[in-house]
């Protein structure tokens, strides 16, 4: 690459990040953490100078010399320079933009804080409509109940990743919602493009728009269920209903604190702690203790984290621990109930047979969950024989 004519760049931006500067492609989502005076050269020669104008600029300003063909090379790693056969790229139409800034303005976050506050009261004065494992038996129809924690829920799951996408658009970020699928489950996801080009301080609400709007929603269902009980205190069939639909939001919330997972709240955190990749480098770090203490000689090349995720990541361990208690905790206090339960009605419908719906309610019920996990064992197995079959070269 000549030194004296002008390099082609593609559209990057520059976000001061602490002592660093987060440079990156905002169409690729592909981001480096470049020192200032590394950076300030790069912003001169994506200005316009030469990489030996760009050179001179930096031995001016810093006193040192800088190996421009190096950092050229560095650069091209990257992605960051643009081929003669690539096409300049154009910032993306952002719809909706309107839409979000409205529903993430103070007004709004105000109603929304008013919404949650109004359901902690009613809560406070009518013990009984707290949430509980027992709200997702609405009826005594299992089949029911599986339809709304599984299909009844997609609505939901879907609105909490628009949230995420919607607060990324008040930005002016093209963030999108996607479907995919895990197993042979259709799950929504929700691609933040760009976010990393807003300063840190922008990036809390995305991140958690998706918990706001579950806990308005949570709020909104039990209010609605509060408004449509009896004078005597009787839960109509619709109320509920509502209440089962509610109860699931927020288990949903109670994941967000497995930090492990890297979720929503863990995203939050190592934003705040002014870190890039803080769960792949704890992970690192945990992995090479583990392999020095079995006197493994391999060891993970840590050289590619910054100084701040490897100083964090040190203490950061302790938090992972903090979700797998959650997660312990949850166990006797939703999921075991949530089983005793299932199982009571089932065997209670089995045991009625012949005498109509109930028996053929819980059969239906038994029998959809066995199919689904037969085929998850099938799935499993075959997964595990193919990848068996490659690793020892023989085609599938």
């Amino acid at each position: 690459m000549l030194l004296d004519s002008p390099v082609s760049f593609h559209r990057l931006s520059f976000v001061p990040d602490g002592e660093d500067v987060l440079v990156g492609r905002p169409d690729t989502d592909d981001f480096a953490v470049l020192p200032p005076d590394g950076a300030a050269a790069l912003r001169r020669m994506t200005e316009g100078y030469t990489p030996a104008q760009a050179a001179a600029w930096y031995a001016e300003h810093y006193g040192e010399q800088l190996d421009m063909a190096d950092f050229l090379d560095t650069l091209g790693e990257l992605g960051f320079v643009r081929g003669a056969d690539e096409a300049q790229e154009v910032a993306p139409e952002v719809r909706f933009q309107r839409l979000a800034q409205v529903l993430f303005s103070r007004p709004a976050l105000c109603c929304y804080g008013l919404l949650v506050a109004a359901w902690l009261a009613v809560i406070a004065t009518t013990p009984d409509l707290a949430p509980h494992p027992g709200q997702v038996f609405y009826t005594d129809s299992l089949l029911l109940v599986q339809l709304v924690v599984v299909f009844g829920q997609l609505p939901f799951v879907g609105l909490h990743e628009a949230f995420h996408v919607l607060a990324g658009r008040r930005l002016g970020l093209p963030s999108e919602l996607g479907m995919g699928t895990r197993l042979y489950i259709v799950v929504f996801e929700t691609r933040m493009n760009g976010l990393l080009t807003v300063e840190r301080r922008k990036r809390y609400l995305p991140f958690l728009a998706g918990i706001l709007v579950d806990l308005v929603v949570v709020s909104t269902l039990g209010l609605v269920a509060f408004a449509l009980r009896a004078p005597d205190g009787a839960e109509p069939v619709a109320g509920r209903l509502l209440l089962a639909m509610a109860f699931p939001i927020l288990i949903r919330c109670g994941y967000q604190l497995f930090l492990f997972l890297e979720t929503d709240v863990y995203y939050v955190f190592a934003t705040a702690l002014g870190c890039h990749d803080l769960h792949a480098a704890t992970r690192a770090l945990v992995l090479n203790r583990l392999r020095r203490v079995i006197g493994s000689p391999a060891r993970v090349d840590l050289s590619q984290w910054t100084e701040r995720d490897l100083a964090v990541a040190r203490w950061y361990a302790p938090f992972f621990t903090v979700g797998v208690a959650v997660l312990l905790a949850m166990a006797p206090l939703v999921f075991v109930p949530l089983f005793v339960q299932t199982v009571r009605l089932l065997a209670d419908g089995i045991s009625s047979a012949g005498s109509g719906l109930p028996f053929w309610d819980s059969l239906v019920f038994a029998a959809l969950n066995i199919v689904q996990i037969a085929f998850w064992a099938w799935l499993t197995v075959r997964v595990h024989l193919r990848r068996r079959r490659t690793s020892r070269g023989v085609p599938s």
